[in-house]
């Protein structure tokens, strides 16, 4: 992470605005007396980190997604309506700066080799390791050919696990059009992966 982000993080921890955690997953903001930033950076962190990479294929650019999404959280948290799960709010906000991030980059993105290290997986036995080292190279491989819009409801869906209506709020776009990106993407992946699934 960088440095900014651990600075803000910190700094936020010592700010007088809290909540508990499990009051978070789906009630409104607006319903809550304050609402910690840093509590949201602790729920929600690694699954914007999830869709900014997903997206975009970079590690260093998904932590870049990350920044920016938690810091238009800190100035526009106090203008939250609430009218939906602040899931769904933030998941939006860090998926219109991860299409941001991919409008302004104009470099090839990673081979599927260099996307994954090593140390990603536990390793149980050297075969194992080198099937399911395969696998998801695979996987994330046809992840990556998936176009951006079947792309980003299958991480959100099937990887973040947010519900139909949660990913369509986040995508703007009717649950019939989430749902019918999600039947592409995983039929899509059945046909890329159809050696594995056999």
């Amino acid at each position: 992470m960088t440095i900014a982000i651990l600075r803000a993080d910190a700094w936020l921890r010592t700010s007088p605005r809290a909540v508990p955690s499990d009051a978070m997953d789906n009630f409104p903001v607006t319903k809550m007396p304050t609402v910690s930033v840093a509590l949201l950076f602790d729920r929600f962190a690694d699954g914007v980190y999830t869709l900014g990479y997903r997206i975009l294929g970079d590690r260093h650019l998904a932590e870049d997604v990350v920044q920016e999404t938690f810091i238009k959280v800190m100035r526009s948290l106090d203008t939250y309506r609430g009218d939906g799960p602040i899931a769904a709010w933030l998941y939006r906000i860090g998926y219109r700066e991860a299409i941001t991030a991919t409008r302004r980059r104009r470099e090839t993105p990673l081979a599927p080799d260099e996307m994954l290290e090593a140390g990603d997986r536990p390793i149980t036995s050297v075969e194992d390791a080198v099937l399911a080292s395969e696998l998801t190279r695979r996987l994330d491989a046809a992840i990556a050919r998936l176009a951006e819009p079947l792309r980003s409801a299958f991480v959100l869906r099937d990887i973040e696990q947010l519900s139909t209506a949660e990913v369509a709020q986040t995508l703007d776009v009717s649950e019939s059009a989430v749902k019918m990106r999600l039947a592409r993407a995983r039929q899509a992946l059945r046909v890329d992966l159809k050696e594995y699934l056999a």
